[in-house]
């Protein structure tokens, strides 16, 4: 008699458990699918629509562009380099520069950004705008400590 009690009990809490697993493993299931049918859709897109060729060229501008600011402030932006000729070398380059304070010292921070062109837009990075940042260490009279970082460009309205 109390095998069959055992087996009674055993059965429905098997039967719960699996059910139990099943029904959360197919929620992360139900994720992986629409996750890869929209890469999937994303690719194949892709594969019949290319990119026009003038996109891989304002990709090439962008960092060629980057590259050329960031060897200019190297260039121009040594330790010891004075606050006027920081804000001169941004002035130079078209961009609006800010000094931000940090935790010791301050940071002079200058942003521009690239207008995308509507045919290069994709899913993942919408018009192809885009964005390259100069930042670098300066005390509190304005002087470089530290070498300057040019970040980008970056696409900015990716998701």
């Amino acid at each position: 008699m109390k095998l069959k009690w055992k087996i009674g009990i055993a059965v429905p809490m098997a039967e719960l458990i699996i059910t139990v697993a099943c029904w959360l493993s197919l929620a992360s299931f139900r994720e992986w699918v629409r996750d890869w049918i929209y890469f999937a859709r994303v690719e194949t897109r892709l594969m019949l629509h290319p990119p026009p060729p003038r996109c891989k060229m304002r990709q090439a501008e962008f960092n060629s562009q980057a590259d050329r600011l960031g060897a200019n402030a190297k260039k121009l932006l040594k330790m010891g380099t004075k606050k006027r000729e920081v804000v001169q070398f941004f002035e130079s380059e078209n961009i609006p520069v800010t000094f931000e304070p940090l935790d010791q010292g301050y940071e002079a921070v200058g942003t521009i950004y690239l207008a995308g062109d509507a045919a290069c837009f994709s899913l993942a990075c919408g018009d192809d705008a885009a964005s390259i940042g100069v930042r670098v260490d300066v005390d509190e009279e304005g002087t470089v400590i530290s070498a300057p970082v040019v970040v980008g460009p970056m696409y900015t309205d990716c998701l």
